[in-house]
């Protein structure tokens, strides 16, 4: 019977580290051919094919029968033994895993292939040489602490702190491409199924306390399980003749989420765990509770170390297995690079080790107590061990502050610091290169998808367009009803600034970061202030879209937003900040669902899926979204001119972005955009711009784009509506023409039309003017002025019954100062002199006129009570 083989399936770098693994486990004394080495060597060939031959030949019985029932197969084993390499035998079409019919109890397996294909594609970005840095540094840091400098780091732990779908997990994985051995380990709760990676028993069952574990209990488990983990490490690196290989192969097999030498190695390390934790539970210190609970004394390092050691039940184990590990594969640890990471122990999902249980402990006090203990315990040595966990939740930048300190104290008292948590991820990995992309396609889903994090395109391999839309939606609404949804949906879109110091801002900002997509900026060494946003990212603003339009949430949430701006959760801003992005905003999504939509992505014409447009992102004609927001009439109004300048003119904005500095500022020249590409590029991530407080003149960007055929390229096309917002109680309609785009702070030059628009949000007289003139400085430019949120003159309003009234309140809200607020900002005022060029911050004989204010009121008063007196004295 012929033996026929099948194509590769496996590449060549596979087959290679394969090969090595079967000729370390075939005994050198197999000289003599037989059917005993053959069997020996097929079975060891099955075992290590990452799973493309039948399992079954790794028994002895079947491979025995199927080399006694294929003649030819004995010689092909000897010749590929002889030669060390085995492609040629896990090609053969016999020993191929059979393929059967998928039914739907194997979905979870063939799901989890498919994330796994996506998880390991192409990695984007700079944030693994960002990690490795920060790495370095905190090594260098705590190696100071070992030579008696003052900075004395508590153990070689970190974090990293980020919202879903932001590359936590695969930053952890890529670290093995830097020459890093990486040892991952995913704790999420055992009732999570869908998650990806999944979930790791062995580890995850030992680190999350049971019912009923003390706190000396879980003390002995922790130092038990870096005791196995140590020793598992140890035996599996040393079994190699080079250091190389010996990486190699971890790499290929232990940093495989679907390698069965993965789960081969937690068996192994439970067996460990298990013998050692038998030897010591027998006979507990119950000292450990005391010595957790209570804070560092002042001792010299050494002496810590010792006075933890005695403590400390299973700690001799972990110390023992920590220093054998480091001698045994001193070619890993004494190599170039003193400061380098050389082993990671990566802890995913960590959340629930933060979590307080009954008991009265936190796990991750414990935990990190353990890893201090042996981070000391190699004298002088600096050899660069981290234990990193990673989580959705900003607490786990808390994660070792002992019980016996305040909550608020992130630094022990004694001077022990921790490293600050690790957030920097990268953004727009995955984006489409700005010169590639013709403006007129950028609604396309293959584009938008490229903006923010890279979950979005690694999906798109796996699902289709609605499916991952829907992870969208879900992801930010949340695995549960949340009270703050309406603001999550709002924020992403709209720029919702969250007022520092509310006591329901820091529950939100943690619930948003671990729930709803919030990306986590920065946080302060001392763990006291954490700083986030919604970054730029299309495609989650249509599905924040999607959820602010579902029935009767539109109306919910405005009626949400409103309370939480009247408890001064939600910063307004100044001069209608807030309400002016609300209101162009929603008037371009009502725009889009003037008329029932069965979808909001749109198919695409030559049929490509991914060549489909999202609805919020197309682009929509600006003579029809002006004639939706001001009225049938207004090109009418506007004149044959101006309809006509504006015929081939779009906008597609569908979020907006906060600037913080002005449009253009000289003393950045060398690093600043052409405001035509700074314009173009909004465009192309479909963005609108809330300009500054400093900025002059106007407080908001959209960007316009001329589909003709004039101009030679995309860049020449492109134009701008600026926005000017007021919420005074009189007019301000002579300010308009003072709106220009050559001004020093803009700078936006084109021949191109623009729209100059001034709002008065703050009257209550409806009014509504248009004229286009021509300025040949500044080019065509279509001048609009409206007063007062009103039906009449925002004829759009009537399709939300609670949109103009939210807009309203918004701003009566921003002209009333709190209670006693008045007077307060004024004093606080007083102490910020000379902070700018105000009569507040400047004259200060005008300080003390507020404390006279009273005594003239009463003297008014009191002549107005005096006339009044005489008025009816006469009348009488």
């Amino acid at each position: 019977m012929s033996l026929s083989s099948i194509s590769n399936i496996l590449d060549d770098a596979t087959h290679d580290a394969l090969d090595k693994q079967v000729n370390m486990c075939v005994e050198d004394d197999l000289k003599r051919p037989s059917i005993f080495s053959h069997t020996c060597i097929l079975r060891t060939i099955v075992e290590y094919s990452n799973g493309t031959l039948d399992p079954k030949y790794g028994s002895s019985e079947p491979a025995r029968e199927l080399i006694m029932s294929h003649p030819g197969l004995a010689n092909v084993l000897d010749v590929a033994w002889k030669s060390g390499s085995y492609r040629d035998i896990r090609n053969l079409a016999i020993l191929q895993a059979p393929r059967r019919l998928i039914t739907e109890a194997d979905q979870p397996a063939v799901t989890d292939y498919a994330l796994y294909k996506a998880f390991t594609s192409p990695y984007h970005g700079q944030a693994v040489d960002a990690f490795l840095k920060y790495l370095e540094h905190n090594n260098k840091e705590f190696h100071y602490r070992i030579e008696g400098n003052p900075s004395n780091y508590y153990g070689k732990f970190c974090s990293i702190v980020q919202s879903s779908g932001t590359g936590k997990s695969r930053l952890l994985f890529e670290l093995r491409t830097k020459g890093v051995v990486v040892l991952y380990m995913n704790l999420r709760p055992s009732d999570d199924k869908t998650g990806f990676p999944a979930r790791d028993d062995v580890p995850a069952d030992i680190l999350t306390p049971n019912a009923g574990s003390d706190a000396v209990d879980y003390c002995s488990r922790c130092c038990v399980f870096f005791a196995a983990v140590f020793t598992s490490v140890h035996k599996f690196l040393s079994a190699f003749r080079s250091l190389e290989d010996a990486i190699q192969q971890w790499n290929t097999s232990i940093c495989n989420l679907l390698s069965a030498d993965r789960k081969r190695f937690f068996a192994t390390l439970k067996v460990r765990y298990e013998m050692y934790y038998k030897k010591i539970k027998g006979n507990p210190s119950r000292d450990a509770v005391t010595e957790i609970n209570d804070k560092p004394s002042r001792l010299s390092i050494s002496a810590e170390v010792e006075q933890m050691t005695k403590s400390m039940p299973g700690q001799k184990f972990m110390t023992r297995a920590y220093s054998d590990m480091v001698k045994s594969l001193d070619k890993l640890f004494s190599g170039t690079g003193r400061n380098k990471p050389k082993f990671v122990i990566a802890l995913d999902e960590a959340q629930p080790l933060n979590i307080q249980g009954p008991e009265g402990y936190r796990p991750s006090t414990i935990l990190c107590r353990a890893i201090s203990v042996y981070s000391g315990a190699d004298g002088v040595d600096n050899h660069s061990v981290w234990v990193v966990f990673a989580s959705t939740a900003l607490r786990m930048a808390d994660f070792i502050a002992p019980r016996a300190y305040y909550d608020s104290a992130r630094i022990p008292a004694d001077g022990r610091l921790i490293y600050p948590p690790y957030c920097q991820l990268g953004w727009d990995a995955r984006a489409d290169p700005f010169e590639g992309t013709a403006a007129t396609k950028v609604a396309q889903v293959r584009h938008i998808m490229g903006y923010g994090r890279a979950l979005w395109k690694s999906l798109q391999e796996l699902y289709n367009v609605q499916d991952i839309m829907d992870v969208a939606i879900s992801k930010l609404s949340g695995t549960s009803e949340n009270k703050n949804l309406s603001l999550v949906v709002l924020s992403q879109r709209v720029c919702l600034n969250i007022t520092f110091g509310h006591h329901e801002a820091v529950e939100f900002v943690e619930s948003a970061v671990a729930s709803h997509l919030l990306v986590c900026i920065a946080i302060t060494d001392d763990r006291n202030w954490s700083f986030t946003t919604y970054s730029s990212e299309p495609f989650l603003s249509c599905a924040a879209a999607s959820l602010l339009h579902e029935e009767g949430n539109l109306d919910i949430f405005l009626k949400a937003l409103e309370v939480k701006v009247l408890s001064r959760m939600i910063d307004v801003g100044k001069s209608g900040e807030l309400a002016s992005r609300l209101l162009w905003l929603l008037a371009k999504d009502l725009y889009v669902r003037r008329t029932p939509l069965w979808t909001l992505i749109i198919p695409a014409v030559d049929g490509q899926e991914w060549n489909s447009e999202l609805a919020d992102c197309q682009m929509t004609s600006v003579l029809e979204y002006f004639c939706f927001v001001f009225g049938d009439d207004f090109w009418d109004r506007a004149g044959k001119k101006a309809k006509k300048a504006f015929k081939n003119a779009f906008v597609n904005f569908s979020h907006w972005i906060s600037m913080d500095e002005n449009i253009w500022v000289s003393k950045n020249h060398d690093d600043q955009l052409e405001t035509d590409e700074w314009t173009l590029r909004h465009w192309h991530r479909t963005s609108a711009v809330q300009c500054c407080h400093n900025q002059p003149l106007v407080d908001k960007m959209i960007p316009v784009y001329f589909d003709d055929r004039h101009g030679e390229d995309d860049l020449s096309r492109v134009s701008q509506i600026f926005i000017s917002d007021r919420t005074q109680r009189r007019s301000s309609e002579n300010e308009l023409d003072k709106i220009t785009r050559d001004h020093d702070s803009i700078r936006c030059h084109s021949s191109r039309p623009w729209v100059a628009i001034l709002v008065d949000l703050g009257l209550k007289k409806s009014e509504a003017k248009v004229r286009f003139s021509h300025n040949l400085t500044e080019g065509p430019c279509l001048r609009i002025y409206a007063a007062a949120i009103n039906v009449k003159t925002f004829p759009f309003l009537s399709r939300s019954e609670r949109l103009p009234l939210t807009l309203r309140n918004i701003i009566a809200h921003e002209r009333i100062p709190p209670n006693g607020r008045q007077r307060m900002q004024i004093l606080q005022e007083q102490v910020g002199c000379g902070s700018s060029c105000t009569k507040s911050h400047m004259k200060w004989e005008a300080w003390a006129e507020t404390s006279y204010s009273s005594q003239a009121t009463g003297r008014k008063r009191q002549a107005t009570d005096s006339s009044e007196a005489r008025r009816k004295k006469r009348k009488a």
